[in-house]
This record gives C-alpha cells, sequence and structure tokens, in this order.
C-alpha cells in the first residue's frame, strides 16, 4: 500500500514488477509511448488524471533503460498542451525531456474479430509506430461504465470529438460500448497497463466526484485481468459492462495477484446509477430505462456558460437559453459525456 506519491517508492515498486513480468530486458532500447488519463487539465490533487508522479516514476524507468519516449492523448475538449500544464504533468515532460504527441494523425484500423458490432475505427494516432506502449489509468468511477480502468483508458486513442460519434452509435446500450472500448483496446493492445490508484475517485467521476486515498498501484500485461482485480479489490459483487462483456469473449486470463500489503477497500462509493441491462424485450426496457436511469442536471449556480457540453453532446440535446445550457431529454442518450468534460462540475446525475 502507498500512503502517497513518492517517486523512489513508485520507482522501486515498478522496478521489482517489471522483472517479476519479465518486461525489464523487453524495455530497452525502445521507443515508447505513455498513455495517461488526460481528461481535462485538473490539477493533481484533483484526481482526476493519472498523477504527475507516476508519470515521472515511469519516465524516468524507460531513460534508464535507454528508451525514447514520447507521451500523449486526447483530452475531451481542449490541446493536450494545455491539458498537460494545467495537469502539472508538463512540469515533468519538460524536465525528462519526453516529446509530446497529440493523437491529432488520424489512422483508419480494421479489427475483423472484434467483439463489437463494427470492424473500423479512426485512431487519433498509429499505435505501429511505437514498439511499446505503456497504459496509464487512473483509478475512478465513470457515469456511464462504472469505472474507468485499463481497458477503457485506450479510447483515449480515439481523437477528442470522434469520441462522440461511439457515444452516439452505443446510445444507451453499455454493453454495445463496452464492446467498442474492448475492440479499440485490442488494436491499441498495451504492452503493460500501470493504473494509478493512490489517490482515486469515488462517487460521481470520472471528473468531479470524491478524490479519496486508495493506496494502491496495479501493474499488469493484461488490462482485462487487471480490471477484473480491481472490481474485487473495491468489492464489487458482479463484473461491470467491460470486464463482463470480456468475460463472455474469454478475454480475461487466469492471474495471479502478487500483492505487496494490498488490502480490500471497503468504503469505495459507486456512481448512483440503476443498471438496466436486464433480460427482457427491448421495447421494455427502453420504457424502464427512461423511467430509472438518471439524467444529467445543471447545477446553474457552478456554470460559467463554457458551453463545453453542448460541445460534446453526440446528440446535441444541450442547447443555451439565458446564457446556460438547457437539457432536451427527448434527445439525451444518457452518455454523461456532459457531466465528465463540465470543467466546473455544474452537471451532476
Amino acid at each position: 500500500m502507498f500512503s502517497d506519491y513518492n517517486v523512489t517508492d513508485i520507482k522501486e515498486f515498478l522496478e521489482g514488477s517489471l522483472e517479476s513480468l519479465n518486461l525489464a530486458q523487453q524495455l530497452r532500447n525502445k521507443k515508447v509511448l505513455l498513455k495517461p488519463n488526460l481528461v481535462m487539465g485538473k490539477a493533481p490533487q484533483k484526481a482526476v488524471n493519472t498523477h504527475p508522479k507516476v508519470i515521472q516514476a515511469v519516465g524516468e524507468l524507460l531513460l534508464d533503460s535507454s528508451c525514447d519516449v514520447s507521451i500523449g492523448d486526447s483530452p475531451g475538449y481542449e490541446s493536450t498542451e494545455r491539458a498537460l500544464k494545467a495537469s502539472g504533468i508538463m512540469d515533468i515532460v519538460e524536465t525528462l525531456g519526453l516529446k509530446v504527441v497529440s493523437f491529432n494523425n488520424p489512422v483508419k484500423k480494421r479489427h475483423k474479430d472484434g467483439v463489437s458490432p463494427y470492424q473500423f475505427f479512426t485512431l487519433g494516432e498509429e499505435p505501429a509506430l511505437y514498439d511499446t506502449i505503456v497504459n496509464l489509468p487512473k483509478l475512478k468511477t465513470h457515469g456511464m461504465m462504472g469505472l474507468t480502468l485499463g481497458v477503457k483508458n485506450t479510447f483515449g486513442f480515439i481523437h477528442s470529438f470522434e469520441k462522440a460519434r461511439w457515444h452516439l452509435r452505443a446510445g444507451q446500450d453499455r454493453i454495445v460500448f463496452a464492446s467498442i472500448l474492448i475492440d479499440i483496446h485490442q488494436l491499441v493492445r498495451p504492452t503493460v497497463t500501470i493504473l494509478d490508484g493512490i489517490v482515486a475517485m469515488d462517487r460521481d467521476g470520472p471528473s468531479n466526484g470524491r478524490p479519496r486515498n486508495a493506496g494502491i498501484i496495479g501493474i499488469s500485461t493484461d488490462a482485462f485481468a487487471l480490471d477484473h482485480c480491481i472490481e474485487r479489490i473495491i468489492g464489487l459483487t458482479a463484473p461491470l459492462p467491460i470486464t463482463r462483456k470480456a468475460l463472455e469473449h474469454n478475454l480475461v486470463g487466469e492471474y495471479e495477484i502478487q500483492a505487496n500489503g494490498m488490502q480490500m477497500i471497503k468504503d469505495f462509493e459507486m456512481p448512483k446509477l440503476v443498471d438496466t441491462d436486464w433480460a427482457m424485450p427491448a421495447f421494455v426496457k427502453k420504457i424502464l430505462k427512461k423511467i430509472f436511469v438518471k439524467k444529467p442536471r445543471l447545477k446553474s449556480e457552478l456554470c460559467k456558460s463554457c458551453a463545453v457540453c453542448c460541445k460534446v453532446c453526440p446528440t446535441e440535446a444541450l442547447a443555451f437559453f439565458e446564457e446556460k445550457p438547457t437539457f432536451n431529454y427527448a434527445k439525451c442518450i444518457r452518455c454523461y459525456c456532459c457531466q465528465e468534460m463540465c470543467p466546473e462540475g455544474a452537471i451532476i446525475l
């Protein structure tokens, strides 16, 4: 268990873990891309993004192994550079001399044997340009998917507003969206996933939940197994949509937990959402979802009229009226992109 973001302690843990996973030699003299969770430019204490100290520890280890290291992501509504600066990560990037990749180089990829109904995906960066991709998710809740962990983090390879199109295709069906996330993850194929859970986020994440100490760093070559493990550690009794779909397709292999003082997290609070993926006729589910699935709502006193919510909504269910966004719930697909991307925390569930 980690009590704080001490870089020396994190590096020592990661060095031992990479040796245990037989990755230490494999990660020498490689061209590496770090893929953090970089939703928006929020300070480290907000627990919105992968903590800068985790990136520092990983970056230093890779540079010590003579790697050529880049870092990139596609934030929700602002430039990669701006988000890196506001999150405190850019200080680490500049100190270590890392290269910044903005995921603005569209490449069309085909996944013909995937689990989703789709075959073609446009990524913002070509994974094949790198020998190694290091996936650096944050342990956070997520309004639609329950948690955002290793598999969900590679959705960041989809460029900014292109993400909204995938939300639109999935609609309110979390299982379909989970299958899309799985296919994207398998196209990216990270070499290793390192989860920052020292300070996690629970309640109504992934941007405006409660930062809380969890004290863990997870590392695995298999993000499906890592996600499954984390769900168990925080006390979930049933798999969330991504893990559920992964289990159905035998993507979660057998794994062994090599924990160093890790304990169950018994008071981790999930988003207050109702699971409506019941086994019943589609027309019944549609009616029940309209009744039970929480709607995003505006907390007017926090709204700064920035219009980010309107820009990221895939169905244009938000429009400005008297300088405030208003919802058209007939169009709303409950993807909660507005809640996720609101920089002021003005949209609640």
